[in-house]
């Protein structure tokens, strides 16, 4: 024992030579570039955190911090408590470890005296590092090891990048590693920011990173008394027992989990979105306070197409609503209704049957008024209305409009060749372009995304006339267009547009319209009208019979009208000559036949075909009767029946 401590003493004495044989100790730079976050981030258009994903599950450590953006007290507090000779030694304090060594070998307990190089050496090097077990300490030969790669380290980097690296690889508690894990998962603010109170904890937590509260609070309180903060005790300790073994795998951003967790793939990753971080606060406030659990919602700008807000669901770990397909059997009303007043097939005004038995050709004359003009169709919903728009749309036509905004047509079953289900994300993509004068632009949710060219889906007077018919005022005048719809999962969805965003919505809570109204307010007031584009005309409707009122309707140039006129039986025409299912007796002689006049009550321009044949045009249209069985229509311009019946003639027998 006696020669262990002559030697010891000797070694003490002697200055730590250099020698040949150097560790193969990394440089700051390496250092630094493989220092990876075990978190990935997602951030807004303008750099601002979204939410956080943890996907490194061995350890906890956040983004690099530079020593120019720690704070002052922290760096006091870890000088203070760790290593007070720091900028005078050359790796190793020979005084403290003297003072160790003596200490060790004569004093009660036992006292280290690695300096931060010296500890920072532990870190960069596996063998060199404390030992695991309980009560184990480095040996000498360790110790000895561990100079002389501070030793190294000093001639190699600067004081401040050993300062640095330490405090970004140095373990704080638990799994949390690095001065800006500590300090914002422990008390929620970057290194920059850290207090005194803060900084003496987290410096003593370096002697004792997992030690109870209580001990660590002792340790903390002694280390501000010698920095001079008096009174600090009592604030310290309620730190320490409030935030040392607090939860720490909170997520430190949850404005957008969901995106997080479809776009985050491995750790250190910085995703940029377009996504704007005032938006989808606001949003995601005013979802979550209708206390709806299925709830969701997202936002387009009308101008971009960009995604501005996505709220998956007002929890975190509920599946994200935006992307969820629904089953929507009516989502499609609105662009069926674009396509048919593109066509020219119908005007904001035209009369729709509201069922097909008005075409029950054996009682036309008997049946009652079932008409409702398109605005009225639209807004409430009546389904035979628009299931009349699906039988007239011309079925390539329509399918080719579809694929255009952004639904697969292929397999697609049924008269109405719509599909079934949709997702917000396409709902408020397509009616988006309604917005934006008829144009559709894949939405964009990344700056990396390849812009696509806008291609034209509407003409832009199509387009401003289904935002009119589908507009709802506010207090400042026009303030949105929007339409609802039913889906299967008990949802309501709604979509729409203001002036300058696109708002579609899925709620379960009661008066959805008035829900979507109140988001869209959130976001900012838009009270000014779209500008008419040239090519539409306004003009004052009168119906008649006057089941619905007067009022002004825009019209494409050319299909305006001032009156409409209505028949008993909802149709816009009728045959009126001949009667349906009579058979009529004519001259056996063509000769000396007489011509008839086939008629119809109609207001419409019309056109005749007869077996299948074009005859004319008119209301009134003179034809030579032929024997046989024959189906008589009438159309209107754009070739959409109006009215058929079947009727016969006989030539009269020559008498002997």
């Amino acid at each position: 024992m006696k020669l262990t401590r002559t030697l010891l003493l000797a070694a003490l004495l002697c200055p730590l030579p250099v020698l040949a044989e150097n560790f193969s100790l990394p440089s700051f730079e390496q250092v630094r570039a493989s220092h990876i976050s075990s978190d990935a981030l997602l951030l807004d258009r303008n750099g601002i955190p979204l939410a956080n994903l943890r996907l490194n599950p061995n350890i906890r450590r956040l983004d690099w911090v530079p020593i120019n953006t720690l704070s002052p007290a922290m760096r006091d507090a870890l000088l203070r408590a760790e290593d007070r000779r720091f900028f005078r030694h050359s790796g190793v304090d020979w005084l403290a470890f003297a003072g160790a060594a003596w200490q060790n070998l004569w004093g009660p307990g036992k006292r280290g005296a690695s300096t931060l190089t010296m500890q920072l050496a532990g870190l960069l090097d596996p063998a060199l590092r404390m030992p695991g077990g309980k009560g184990e300490r480095r040996s000498y030969t360790q110790k000895w090891d561990q100079g002389r790669a501070a030793f190294e380290l000093e001639h190699k980097w600067s004081k401040l990048q050993i300062l640095e690296a330490y405090l970004n690889l140095a373990p704080f508690r638990g799994d949390l590693q690095g001065v800006g894990a500590a300090s914002e998962l422990l008390f929620g603010v970057p290194a920059s920011q850290l207090s005194p109170r803060e900084a003496n904890l987290l410096a003593v937590l370096l002697r004792g990173p997992n030690a109870r509260p209580a001990l660590v609070a002792r340790r903390a309180c002694k280390l501000a008394a010698t920095l001079g903060q008096t009174n600090q005790c009592g604030e310290i300790t309620r730190l320490a027992n409030a935030r040392l073994d607090a939860p720490r795998n909170l997520p430190r951003y949850a404005l957008a989990p969901h995106l997080a967790r479809a776009h985050l793939l491995h750790p250190g990753q910085r995703l940029t979105t377009l996504l704007d971080a005032n938006l989808q606060g606001r949003l995601l406030g005013a979802v979550s306070r209708l206390e709806d659990p299925h709830a969701a919602a997202l936002l387009l700008d009308n101008s971009t197409g960009e995604v501005l807000a996505w709220i998956g669901a007002p929890s975190a770990t509920a599946p994200d609503g935006v992307s969820q397909r629904r089953t929507l059997l009516d989502w499609s009303w609105p662009a069926q209704a674009a396509h048919a007043i593109e066509q020219r097939q119908i005007t904001a005004a035209s009369p729709l049957p509201l069922g097909w038995a008005i075409f029950d050709a054996r009682d036309a004359r008997a049946a009652t008024a079932t008409w409702l003009s398109l605005r009225p169709a639209l807004l409430g919903h009546q389904t035979g209305a628009i299931a009349y728009l699906q039988h007239a749309n011309h079925r390539d036509a329509w399918l080719e409009r579809l694929h255009g905004l952004g639904f697969e047509s292929a397999g697609l079953a049924g008269q109405a060749d719509v599909p079934t289900d949709a997702s917000l994300l396409q709902l408020a993509a397509a009616w988006r372009s309604f917005a934006a004068a008829g144009q559709y632009l894949p939405p964009r949710l990344l700056p990396g995304d390849a812009p696509a060219s806008p291609h034209r889906i509407w003409r832009a007077e199509t387009a401003f006339i289904l935002q009119d018919l589908l507009a709802s005022t506010g207090p400042g005048g026009w303030s949105a267009s929007w339409l609802s719809f039913a889906s299967e999962d008990g949802s309501a969805i709604i979509v729409g547009n203001s002036e300058r965003y696109t708002l579609a919505l899925a709620t379960q809570a009661n008066a959805p319209q008035q829900v979507w109204r109140t988001l869209l307010g959130s976001l900012g007031q838009d009270a000014r009208a779209p500008t008419p584009p040239e090519g539409v005309v306004s003009t004052l409707v009168h119906y008649e019979p006057a089941l619905e009122a007067p009022r002004r309707e825009w019209f494409l140039r050319g299909t305006e009208l001032e009156h409409v006129t209505i028949l008993a039986d909802g149709r816009r025409a009728r045959i009126s000559f001949p009667i349906a299912n009579e058979s009529y007796l004519v001259a056996s002689d063509p000769a000396t036949r007489d011509r008839w006049s086939l008629s119809a009550d109609t207001q419409v321009a019309l056109r005749w075909q007869l077996d299948g044949k074009f005859l004319g045009e008119g209301s009134r249209l003179a034809w030579q009767p032929q024997p046989g069985r024959h189906q008589l229509l009438i159309s209107d311009p754009a070739d959409q029946p109006l009215d058929s019946i079947e009727f016969e003639v006989h030539a009269a027998e020559v008498q002997p």
